[in-house]
Formats: C-alpha cells, structure tokens, sequence
C-alpha cells in the first residue's frame, strides 16, 4: 500500500506527562497479516486496527510509560496504520463477524501519524485506554440509537448500522440479506449451506400428507412453503403484516398464511385447540430472551401455553435457533484449521442468544421436554463458495434443532427413533 504523506512532529509534552502512559487491556489480541504487518484486535469491543512491527512496539511500551517512548525511533519518525474495521454485520447476519477486512489488497491506503497522533488511535479503537474503570463502563447498553458512547449488544449495534449507515428498516433488511430478490430461495451463503441444506431434508422427511403445522414467526413464508411441497398442510403465523402479504403472494398450494400477535394473550385464538401434529419455529425464540425493541412485550410463556393449547396430546414443538455458544463468534486462524474466542457466556453484554440452561429451563417451565437435539453443519458443496465460512460451520455450529414433546399431558409423543426422520440420510 502507498502511505499518505504528512509531517511528523515530536512527541508533545502532553504525552510525555501521560507518566505511565496508557494502558493496554488485556482484552487485545495481536494477529499476523500479509506484508509483515499485524492486527491488533479487541476481542471484546470488537475494534481493530492494522499496524507494522514499530507500531506494535509503540503499543507495548507504551502502555508501560511513557519514558519508554522518548526515543527518536518513535518521536521522530511516522507510524503507519491501516484502518481495516468494518461493521461485517451489514452484508448479512451470517458473515463474517470478525469485523476486518481480510484481504489486504482492500485495505485503505497507510496514514502515517506522529506518536500523539497514533496514540489516540489506539484509543479509538480501544487497544489503548486511559482507565479501566472508563473502559468498563463502556460495556453497557446504548441509551438512544445514536449513543456511541456505549458498546451495547448485537441487536442495538446492528440497529444503530442499519439506520445512521444505510438508512434503511430491520425488517426491510433482514428479507434482503437472507433471501434471494423473488423471495423463494435462500441466498448462497452460510443460511443456504447450513440452514436451508437441513432443513430441506428434514422436513421432507419429517412431513406428509395428513400432517396439520403451523408455522409460528414464518416471515416471508419461505419454510412454509417447502412444509407445504411435502404435502403437509401448513398456516404460516407472523405479528408482521409486511411480511405476511409478503407470504401470501408467494404461496403455494397447500399453504396458508394470517397474521397473528404471537406471543401476546389471546394472540393465537385463530387456530383451533388440539388441532395441530407439528408447531415449528426459526430464528424466533431468541427474541424472547433478548429483544431487539426494548419496548416488546411478547412473553415466552404466553407463547409456550398457546402452543401447548393448538398442539394434539402427541404433537411435537420443531425449534431452529442459532447456536447459543458459536454464532457471532469471530473467525480466527487459518481458513482451514480455525479458531475463535469465547469472551462470555454466563453474562452477556454483546450476545443475544440464551445460555444452555436458560434454555432448557424455559422449555421446561413452559410445559416441554427435549427428545432430540442436532447441531447443523454445512453442506460440503459450499467449500468451493465460500472455504473460511465453511470450515468454520464444519467445526463450530451456527445453529441447533430441537424436537420437544408436552409434558403433563395425555398421549404419546413421538420420538427421533418413531418419527419419520431418518437423521442418518
């Protein structure tokens, strides 16, 4: 890269009465990248910025004091840096969550900055801090949509993209960044290659004529729809009116859709009790758990008891969700043999998914018990697409099924090994 010429001045007195200087977090990880050059990254601000060799020097002694700096190494020469961050998240829910541009012929030119200069870089991007307790506190929700004072989670960082970026509506978005432009299939990325090559599978097998499903938060109505081709009778149930005239006009026979406040008293009263074989869901109970509106007020047990209320004794709940250890989890080490780097679980201020027991206990409370659960993986064809993304799904699941049965009510519920799914196919 060609570096952007500017002049360099000595270090200001400012800095050099910093005593100690900065500190730098023990959050950081430095990686390698092309041309000699490193990537120091925050793993949990999730902020990086790219260095050569003396810039990382300059970090490292630093943030032990100041005097280590006073050298003209450092006071008298430029320190390039490499502005590769990016919010990944906008070209869809399941790229790459790294957040760095990985291919170095799409990096920005160099900046050359004097030490002052790049030290507040570094700040900036959170690799260097003044305190910790300032630090900390940035790890809080965001109070309004334009707060950058605050990292808040998934869903109010996606949010603040969406609006002050691209100036465009979540719902809008969502339909744009998982499905093709006529709405009937998946796009090729990791949503085809995991969920959509599962779930064509699975609900071939799983469903037939005879079998009553209703699909609750259907969207678009795309599942739907391929419930439907196996001859299943299905009605598609979503609290969107877009999304749902959106189903409507591209259903097929045997389809249905109407729009229903689900997860809200009485939202579900349309549908007949004991009516239904199959209720299933995806990508939607991790809303109950963490909401992108703060204002929601859908209730997971409300949800829970109008289900068990349309299920027959020996109906099942089908629930996909994204994994709740691995998805937005960054893409580290090599494309074939990857890593990645678990910074919560317990407590978390940036996931939106529940822990395992959270979870189960919900399941519980809400009157079900897990007879089945299956982690997915991608189909291998999508190597040749997208190698790092795929590699990645192969040893860290993106999503998980569960099958549940009622608990406390007459009749039998039909297990993995009774139903008609063959999980070895």
């Amino acid at each position: 890269m060609i570096a952007k010429e500017k002049s360099v001045k000595a270090l200001p007195d400012a800095v050099r009465k910093t005593g100690q200087g900065a500190l730098c977090p023990g959050d950081v990880v430095v990686l390698p990248a092309p041309g000699g050059r490193w990537i120091a990254m925050n793993v949990f601000a999730r902020t990086c910025l790219a260095l050569d060799s003396r810039g990382i020097e300059f970090m490292a002694k630093f943030s032990k004091g100041a005097a280590e700096i006073r050298k003209p190494d450092f006071a008298d020469q430029g320190l390039p840096v490499w502005e590769i961050e990016w919010f990944s998240h906008l070209e869809g829910l399941l790229a790459d969550p790294t957040r760095f541009r990985r291919n170095a012929e799409e990096w920005p030119e160099a900046e050359i900055l004097d030490s002052a200069e790049l030290c507040e870089r570094l700040k900036a991007h959170c690799l260097l801090i003044d305190d910790n307790e300032s630090y900390v506190s940035r790890f809080a929700p965001k109070t309004k949509v334009l707060d950058r004072k605050h990292f808040g989670n998934f869903h109010q960082q996606l949010g603040q993209a969406l609006m002050v970026r691209r100036r465009i509506s979540p719902g809008e978005w969502w339909i744009e960044q998982k499905f093709n432009e006529d709405l009937t299939g998946l796009r090729n990325t990791l949503y085809n290659a995991v969920q959509g090559h599962f779930l064509k599978q699975y609900l071939r097998n799983r469903f037939g004529p005879g079998v009553e499903v209703v699909d609750i938060g259907c969207g678009p109505g795309y599942f739907s729809n391929l419930i439907a081709a196996t001859g299943a009778g299905v009605l598609g149930v979503d609290p969107s009116e877009d999304y749902i005239a959106l189903a409507k006009k591209h259903a097929v026979p045997g389809a249905r859709f109407a729009r229903m406040a689900v997860g809200q008293p009485g939202g579900c009263d349309g549908i007949a009790a004991n009516s239904v074989d199959y209720v299933f869901m995806s990508d939607a109970l991790l809303f109950y758990f963490v909401a992108p509106d703060p204002n929601q007020v859908a209730d997971i047990n409300t949800l829970f008891a109008d289900i068990r209320r349309i299920l027959k004794p020996d109906g099942l709940l089908l629930s996909v969700e994204p994994h709740y250890i691995f998805w937005l989890l960054p893409w580290l080490g090599e494309g074939d043999r990857p890593f990645t780097v678990l910074t919560e679980y317990r407590e978390k201020f940036f996931g939106v998914t529940p822990t395992i027991s959270t979870l189960i206990q919900a399941f519980a409370k809400g009157g079900f018990a897990v007879t089945w659960m299956e982690e997915m993986y991608p189909d291998s064809a999508f190597e040749a697409v997208d190698p790092r993304a795929y590699h990645f799904a192969c040893q860290f699941p993106l999503w998980q099924m569960f099958e549940l049965k009622q608990t406390g009510r007459e009749g039998r519920a039909v297990s993995h090994k009774e139903g008609a799914v063959n999980h070895e196919d």
